[in-house]
């Protein structure tokens, strides 16, 4: 397995990381033949968060005699220093360990990047890792390119997780990666197979010669790593044969030929029509709603069964989806085609 140095953390990371969002979808026995395959084929990287579902238990039964092998990276979603405490320690036992190698703050949005630092969050973490219970603090952001931008520049982290696919180039790849990059950040890719989307076999076009020695998620794994600036993707993965896939991916890390490169973006082009990719365009809202913060929550819910948690998440907006009055102001800047009003309401039904 190839490897990369994560930032200024000096830590030499295995390319492909194990994305542990859906763990919940497996019986304990599965995860541990899963997790424990996985470390065996160099993955030294393993990613989960407190609000995905037992997703921290079963990592800890499965890899509870292997925890020097590997570095683990979780998520809090609170900001204020108590709460941070609260689910540090939970996120400890659950995880059956000391010790945490990287805690993040959890998809940051909006005015909660103030209240990290003004509300303890941050100063929380700092104490921990004083104290030797965790070792880096980094933060993961969606959708948010000033967000981002004020994260890299803050020197408060060592870390910075975001979307990033061959959904997402023209969001990124021209300048926040390479700002973070040389401001010593490690990037970290989540969703690097655009929650799904760019895995299966479809029918890619051609161009001098076909393309399908890999598969479309192996084609999607070398786009992401081909940026120098991502040290790690963590593809979310339940079966074993998704799991060799993207093993050999980091074992054969390569770059892809401009005919691949071609056909793969004429796929994405095709297959983003309709597809949300939190770009933000949409906005602002003239009712004030969080259009790409709906989408994402109700992709957890739909995608990876985090039901109660998207629940709760949605509970919290100020404004919800059903404030559309249907003025149709946000099909004008969405450039993929999507069917924002319509797209709101479903959301609305689902997670009210």
């Amino acid at each position: 397995m190839q490897k990369r140095t994560l930032g200024e953390t000096g830590w030499e990371i295995s390319v492909i990381g194990f994305g542990a969002i859906k763990l919940p979808l497996l019986s304990q026995k599965e995860c541990e033949v899963l997790l424990n395959r996985a470390i065996d084929g160099g993955i030294n990287f393993v990613d989960t968060a407190d609000c995905y579902g037992d997703s921290e238990e079963k990592i800890g039964l499965a890899l509870k005699g292997r925890r020097k092998e590997f570095y683990l990276s979780t998520k809090v979603d609170e900001r204020d220093g108590i709460g941070v405490r609260n689910k540090l320690e939970r996120s400890l036992r659950r995880l059956r360990t000391g010790w945490i190698d990287l805690v993040l703050f959890h998809d940051v949005r909006g005015s909660e990047y103030d209240r990290i630092f003004d509300t303890g969050g941050l100063e929380t973490l700092e104490e921990a890792r004083t104290e030797g219970k965790i070792l880096e603090i980094g933060i993961s952001i969606h959708q948010s390119l000033p967000i981002m931008r004020g994260a890299i520049e803050s020197g408060a982290f060592s870390t910075l997780m975001v979307a990033y696919s061959a959904f997402d180039e023209d969001r990124l790849a021209a300048e926040l990666l390479p700002m973070a990059h040389t401001m010593g950040l490690g990037l970290i890719a989540m969703k690097p197979l655009a929650g799904g989307r760019l895995t299966g076999t479809p029918s890619l076009p051609t161009h001098k010669r076909p393309i399908q020695r890999e598969s479309l998620a192996q084609l999607s794994l070398h786009y992401v790593l081909s940026n120098p600036n991502i040290t790690c993707a963590i593809p979310g993965m339940t079966k074993l044969h998704e799991l060799e896939e993207n093993l050999q991916v980091g074992r054969e890390l390569r770059e892809l030929t401009i005919e691949e490169i071609r056909s793969l973006m004429e796929y994405v082009g095709k297959a983003g029509k309709g597809f949300c990719r939190n770009c933000g365009y949409c906005l602002p809202c003239p009712e004030g709603i969080p259009i790409p913060d709906i989408f994402r929550i109700e992709g957890y819910w739909s995608r990876y069964n985090l039901k109660g948690w998207a629940r709760e998440q949605y509970g919290s907006l100020a404004v919800k989806a059903d404030a559309c009055s249907g003025c149709e102001q946000c099909l004008e800047g969405c450039p993929y085609a999507v069917a924002i009003p319509e797209k709101l309401r479903t959301a609305h039904e689902t997670l009210r």
